[in-house]
């Protein structure tokens, strides 16, 4: 006996036994199945249609490269200067908010004065007595010493007269002096800014007993102009003196960038060489002066110094994302005027990179298309669609000159040209329909 299995209309499985007789006939069914399985797989399957890829290319340009080099820098005060108290005393006056900028000569604080106001009339007193007194030795020199000569009187008396007017001299020099110390002082009790500059914090409010040994009442910072303080390394430091009789000339520009990655507006000038390396990181430490007149640069902000030598040098110019760099180099994609793939070694300039572009020293012309998207689908030798990047004029990217119909368009980063490398216009890209499901259906039998 023999069981055969199949399936109705329902999916349930049927089973039904049969016995020797019905064996032939099985079979006959059992190969006729078999047949129909057979022809129904070799249907011939419609070939998909050869479908040409699309990558975005750009033109390789002439631009100027600068040997250049990236730091961290700091911002440091131009001048700093600790508000102390050079004379003790009660606060009663504080002349300044904190954080304010002041001018050169604002008075900022006040030191109770009636003490030294004092001191000085007492030593104006006491010039004014050893005044008289000298003037009272200058006429009795002045009369023994016309006596002496006519042998009037004794050499003793004349030394006395000489001996006493150098004296009173003396004594007028000291009191001058007790005087002089006594205005300096009461000048002391007025401390005002010695530049232009931001004050900070006040330590001591108006009430306070101060001295010279209460420390810093407070500071003032001269923010404008601005100096920024980094290290540069030997190689750096070699690759812009080499060639260079003048380390003083003027032939380097500095310029900042902030940690949001924004540019300074200003550029600066290198003010300050140290005279020697250091031996434990191989650098040399540099200042560079910037104006600051928005006060942007803050002392203890660090920022992206970049020194670049003024005289720029040209290069063929590609985007850093059409550079490939594997184990035999560096190379582009290049679409040639038949719109074939072409690959080109490269060899970068030194000092290469500028912003976004990266310079060439050979390999490339001007000119010459390279793939800057799409180069994951494409090889050598294959044709592609080549569509060009649309570079925005700074007219309409400045958007002056934008129409309302410029102002529907779609932004100048996604617009492409259609066009090939040979200027010759590109059919629209057809993309291949999906192939209909094919749906299995069971024979019933």
């Amino acid at each position: 006996m023999v069981a055969f299995f199949r399936i109705d209309s329902t999916g349930n499985y049927l089973s039904r036994f049969y016995h020797g007789g019905d064996m032939k006939a099985i079979g006959i069914g059992a190969a006729l199945f078999s047949l129909m399985l057979i022809f129904s797989g070799c249907k011939e399957q419609p070939s998909p249609p050869n479908v040409i890829p699309a990558v975005v290319v750009a033109p390789a340009v002439m631009g100027s490269i600068s040997p250049h080099s990236t730091e961290v820098g700091q911002v440091v005060a131009y001048d700093h200067v600790k508000l102390m108290a050079r004379v003790s005393g009660f606060l009663v006056k504080k002349n300044f908010q904190e954080g304010q900028t002041v001018k050169e000569g604002t008075l900022l604080y006040m030191i109770e004065q009636a003490q030294y106001i004092a001191d000085v009339k007492a030593a104006q007193a006491t010039l004014m007595m050893m005044q008289a007194s000298q003037k009272n030795a200058d006429i009795n020199y002045v009369r023994q010493k016309e006596l002496y000569q006519k042998d009037a009187v004794s050499q003793k008396v004349y030394d006395d007269a000489t001996a006493k007017k150098m004296e009173s001299d003396a004594s007028v020099l000291g009191a001058q002096a007790k005087l002089d110390q006594a205005n300096l002082n009461l000048s002391y009790t007025e401390i005002k800014a010695p530049f232009d500059g931001r004050v900070g914090l006040a330590v001591y409010s108006v009430g306070n007993l101060v001295g010279p040994e209460s420390g810093m009442l407070a500071d003032i910072a001269r923010i404008d102009p601005a100096r920024v303080q980094f290290n540069l390394s030997e190689v750096d430091l070699l690759d812009f003196m080499r060639d260079k009789d003048n380390v003083k000339k003027d032939f380097l520009v500095v310029k900042l960038f902030f940690q949001d990655g924004k540019p300074y507006d200003q550029h600066g000038e290198i003010t300050f060489w140290n005279n020697k390396v250091n031996s434990s990181t191989g650098t040399l430490l540099m200042q560079a002066t910037f104006p600051n007149p928005k006060s942007l640069l803050m002392p203890g902000m660090y920022v992206k110094v970049r020194i670049e030598i003024k005289e720029a040098t040209m290069a063929v110019m590609v985007p850093r994302n059409a550079v490939i760099e594997d184990q035999t180099g560096k190379s582009v994609l290049v679409v040639n005027k038949s719109n074939i793939v072409e690959r080109r070694k490269v060899v970068p300039a030194a000092d290469q990179e500028q912003d976004m572009d990266i310079g060439l020293k050979s390999g490339l012309e001007a000119g010459e298309m390279v793939i800057v998207d799409g180069i994951q689908k494409v090889r050598p030798g294959i044709k592609v669609k080549a569509e060009v990047m649309v570079v925005p004029s700074p007219l309409n990217a400045a958007g002056s000159s934008s129409s309302a119909v410029d102002s529907a368009a779609p932004s100048p980063s996604q617009e492409l040209l259609t066009k090939s490398s040979n200027n010759a216009p590109l059919p629209k890209l057809v993309l291949p329909k999906p192939e209909p499901k094919t749906e299995h259906k069971s024979t019933r039998r």
